[in-house]
C-alpha cells in the first residue's frame, strides 16, 4: 500500500507540474463576448535599481489589474539600463504574476546596453506566459514571428497578429538617415507567411494587426487629415528609406493597422487606404517630453474586420521637472472604431 501511495503521489506531482507548464504557455483566444483585448505598453525605458522606472512598475501592475487584458504587447525601447537582464526579469514579473501573456518587439534602445537582440530573446522567450519567438534564424533582426488567435468555442483562427524587428539607430556617417529600416527580407517573410494564412483561409485574408517600434514613413501621410485623432508633439522618426513594409500591407489586404512606439509625445491615429497607423501612449516616466505616461488599449470583434482603440492616460509626467502626478481621469481617450471612424473618408 505504502508504494502504492507513493507511486500515486509521484504520478500526482508530475501531472501537476505538466499542467502549471500548460498553463504558462497560454493560446490566444476571443472571450464569451467575441472580443479580445490587448494592452499596448511602449518606450518603458526601464532602469534597474531606479525609484522613477519602479513607478511605472506600479502604473503597468494597476492597468492590467484594471483592463484585464488577453495579451499584453511591449512595443520597444522596453530595457534602458545596466544590468540588463536582471532589469527584463524583474519587470516581466508583472505579467508572470497576473498570469496573462505578453509579447515584445524590440527598440532601438533596447539592444544598446549589455545584451544583443538575441540575448534579449534567450532571457526572456522561455519564461511564464511569455509567447514572444525570436523567430526564424535568415530573417533579418529578432522577433519577426505570427501570433493567431482562435475563435472562444473552437481552434479555428480568427485573427492575426505581426510583430517585427524594426531595428535601430544608424550612424551618421553612413548618410542614410537616422534609423534603420525594415528589410526587404522581412517584407518577404511577412509576404509570404500572409500568402500562407490566407490561402489557408479559403483566399479570404484574416483581420490582422501590426506590431513594431518604429514609426514607417507613411505615419507622415495621415497627420492632419479630417479623420486622424490624437496628439503629435514632435516630427515623425522614421527611417529615410522606404523599404515597402506599408506597400505590402496594402497588397496583401489582411492588416488593418500597425501599432508602434518611439515618437514619444505623439499617439495618434489616422488612416490611409484602409490601414490604420497607430502610435502608443507612452509609458515610462524616464522619456523625455510633457504629455501624460499610460497606455493603449485594443479590442479586436470576433469574426468582424473590426476594432476598438484608445488611450489611457494614468500620470502628468515631465522628466526634467520631476513631475509624476496621478490623473484622475478613467476615459477612452482618443477613441475610435476600426473601419466605422475613418469610413467614406
Amino acid at each position: 500500500m505504502k508504494k502504492i501511495a507513493l507511486f500515486l503521489a509521484i504520478l500526482y506531482s508530475v501531472s501537476g507540474i505538466t499542467q502549471a507548464q500548460n498553463n504558462t504557455n497560454p493560446e490566444l483566444k476571443f472571450n464569451a463576448e467575441g472580443k479580445f483585448k490587448i494592452l499596448q505598453f511602449t518606450d518603458i525605458h526601464f532602469q534597474y535599481n531606479s525609484f522613477r522606472s519602479d513607478s511605472v512598475l506600479l502604473l503597468m501592475k494597476a492597468a492590467v489589474k484594471d483592463e484585464n487584458p488577453d495579451l499584453v504587447v511591449l512595443t520597444g525601447d522596453v530595457v534602458c539600463s545596466k544590468n540588463t537582464k536582471k532589469a527584463w526579469l524583474k519587470l516581466t514579473t508583472i505579467f508572470i504574476d497576473a498570469e496573462v501573456p505578453w509579447a515584445v518587439t524590440l527598440g532601438n534602445h533596447d539592444i544598446e546596453e549589455e545584451l544583443t537582440g538575441k540575448e534579449i530573446m534567450k532571457t526572456i522567450c522561455d519564461l511564464p506566459y511569455c509567447i514572444t519567438e525570436d523567430g526564424p534564424e535568415e530573417i533579418s533582426g529578432n522577433g519577426n514571428y505570427v501570433l493567431k488567435v482562435k475563435a472562444h468555442s473552437s481552434e479555428k483562427t480568427e485573427a492575426v497578429l505581426y510583430c517585427l524587428d524594426s531595428h535601430s539607430g544608424l550612424e551618421k556617417e553612413l548618410g542614410l538617415g537616422s534609423y534603420d529600416w525594415i528589410k526587404w527580407d522581412q517584407v518577404n517573410w511577412y509576404r509570404e507567411e500572409s500568402r500562407k494564412l490566407t490561402a489557408e483561409n479559403n483566399g479570404k485574408p484574416y483581420s490582422a494587426l501590426a506590431f513594431f517600434h518604429i514609426p514607417l514613413p507613411e505615419y507622415d501621410q495621415v497627420w492632419g487629415m479630417e479623420t486622424t485623432v490624437g496628439v503629435k508633439n514632435e516630427k515623425v522618426c522614421s527611417p529615410d528609406i522606404n523599404s515597402g513594409m506599408y506597400n505590402a500591407f496594402v497588397e496583401s489586404e489582411d492588416v488593418m493597422a500597425m501599432f508602434v512606439g518611439h515618437d514619444h509625445v505623439n499617439n495618434y491615429i489616422g488612416e490611409l487606404r484602409g490601414i490604420c497607423m497607430v502610435y502608443g501612449q507612452a509609458t515610462g516616466r524616464e522619456t523625455y517630453g510633457g504629455i501624460p505616461k499610460g497606455y493603449r488599449v485594443i479590442e479586436l470583434y470576433e469574426g468582424q474586420r473590426k476594432f476598438d482603440t484608445w488611450v489611457r492616460e494614468k500620470y502628468e509626467c515631465d522628466n526634467d521637472k520631476d513631475i509624476w502626478t496621478p490623473v484622475n481621469t478613467s476615459d477612452k481617450k482618443y477613441f475610435v472604431t476600426y473601419p466605422d471612424s475613418f469610413a467614406g473618408r
